[in-house]
């Protein structure tokens, strides 16, 4: 098939934050269940700004789009999907969802990969099946590599390439597993915010319980009077507080959860990105050269060793050499197109740091947001506290039993123990 070709360009990749950003906005939500002829599954509503389109996907459409993007972007930054589940819960579905929307927005914001016409055909094509008819148009698609027109500015382009690949790979570790502690730090944070927003609603209903109008009030109370009356508006004034601090602390929870935890979740997958093309390169490129070095090594000490015996080398022999040769030339070039793209990708991981500002803006801004509204709700809460210190003077009111003159007891008239 015809694969239009992607030009080498820094300039694309030169973008700042702001700029890479804007590229793209796509927004993935959940669409009813739908039951198929085994089970039931899930489908996505897409919707992407720049591409100005909406489509439904399912699942396996994503999987064979990211098969297809591997295969024409080796060298590229290409998200991992979130896992397939039988048996998904609600939670499960929420989060995948969100990791389908990160997964989206990094391929549609990449520079180089958002033009292709294997992007453009997921974003903008409705159509039944749509993930068999995707892989038959795309399956003898082309790496970037062989389709790049301008394999001779290679060697120009990596001098521009500073720095060493394994120095390279030092840093991203180091940044990869310093996002991981973060984003394993925050969803702690968010959850202890969570369990907070639910213990607040249980103290909210016991309050209420105990300060419920409907209550009835042993006799044998002794705050009958006054003092349990204040006790108990005290209390139901306290529960309608601490239902609002449960509900402010709930929002707090959310604002924690989209701005700060989902933000690491992205720049935690942008990282991972690139690590995983740093693994395939390793074990693609890097390995097929060392296996064609090792074939060449191979044939020159053969012809060597039939030199030496007198048989002479053969035009095989030779021929075999030079083809393993041109082959080495290939691979060299290949090589250093990766090398080229790495880097690249490496200046578009330093972009997204700058997701950094956005993500403590927003854990910095929810904490003074939330810190002063539920300083306000807690202080409001002492109209009640004090309406509950006051029945401490209420004298408490005794049990009083009411005077009635004792009846005599009725006669038995039972058979008598002697008759027994």
């Amino acid at each position: 098939m015809t694969m239009n070709t992607v030009h080498l360009n820094e300039g694309d990749l030169s973008l700042s934050y702001n700029q890479l950003m804007l590229l793209d906005d796509v927004t993935v939500d959940t669409l009813p269940e739908k039951r198929g002829v085994i089970m039931k599954h899930t489908e996505y509503l897409i919707k992407s700004r720049s591409f100005a389109a909406s489509v439904q996907r399912r699942y396996t459409d994503f999987e064979v789009f990211y098969d297809l993007l591997i295969t024409r972007f080796p060298y590229r930054m290409v998200p991992r999907l979130p896992p397939k589940k039988i048996g998904m819960t609600e939670h499960f579905i929420y989060q995948r969802r969100k990791a389908l929307a990160r997964f989206l927005n990094i391929i549609s914001r990449h520079p180089t990969v958002r033009k292709d016409p294997l992007v453009q055909f997921f974003f903008t094509v409705e159509v039944h099946d749509f993930h068999i008819h995707m892989k038959d148009k795309f399956k003898s698609v082309l790496d970037e590599f062989v389709t790049n027109p301008d394999k001779d500015r290679i060697e120009a382009e990596l001098n521009v390439a500073s720095g060493d690949v394994n120095g390279m790979k030092g840093e991203l570790n180091k940044m990869l597993a310093s996002v991981t502690t973060l984003r394993d730090l925050s969803e702690r944070w968010v959850a202890r915010t969570k369990a907070q927003a639910y213990d607040l609603q249980l103290y909210s209903n016991e309050l209420s319980m105990l300060g419920g109008e409907g209550q009835t009030v042993s006799a044998w109370s002794s705050h009958k009077g006054d003092a349990w009356s204040k006790l108990r508006e005290g209390m139901r004034g306290l529960s309608a507080q601490f239902s609002n601090l449960s509900e402010r602390v709930g929002r707090q929870r959310i604002e924690e959860e989209s701005g700060i935890l989902d933000n690491l979740l992205f720049l935690l997958d942008v990282l991972q990105s690139v690590k995983d093309l740093v693994d395939r390169r390793e074990k693609g490129v890097n390995k097929e050269h060392q296996q064609a070095f090792n074939r060449v090594q191979h044939l020159k000490k053969q012809k060597g060793t039939l030199a030496a015996s007198g048989q002479g080398a053969g035009a095989g022999i030779n021929e075999r050499i030079e083809q393993q040769e041109s082959l080495i030339n290939n691979i060299g070039l290949r090589n250093n197109f990766s090398i080229l793209c790495l880097h690249w990708e490496m200046k578009q991981v330093y972009t997204y740091l700058s997701h950094f500002g956005v993500i403590w803006t927003a854990f910095v801004n929810s904490q003074l947001s939330s810190a002063s509204e539920l300083g306000a709700l807690w202080q409001s809460t002492r109209n009640f506290t004090n309406i509950m210190t006051s029945a401490q003077s209420s004298a408490p009111v005794s049990y009083q039993p009411a005077h009635t003159t004792p009846s005599a007891p009725p006669s038995y008239t039972g058979p008598s123990f002697y008759d027994m």
